[in-house]
């Protein structure tokens, strides 16, 4: 090998190696941005289930007043 193909073949390996940290950095980016996507789900969850536990016992409570 000559020192061109030599010095090919070593850019060839840190283009390689920066390609496969973009991927994983964007695969990490999507994890994160559908955890986030999954908290604020669940978050809205735990509200309305607060709310209507809320109300039932509202509602309880009015029924044994009467």
């Amino acid at each position: 090998m000559n020192p061109d193909e030599i010095s090919l073949l070593v850019t060839g390996f840190g283009i390689g190696a920066q390609s496969i940290l973009v991927l994983h950095m964007v695969g990490d980016m999507r994890a994160a941005r559908r955890g986030q996507t999954e908290a604020e789900a669940a978050l809205k969850r735990a509200a309305g289930d607060r709310w209507l536990n809320d109300f039932r016992l509202y509602r309880l409570r009015q029924r044994s007043r009467a």
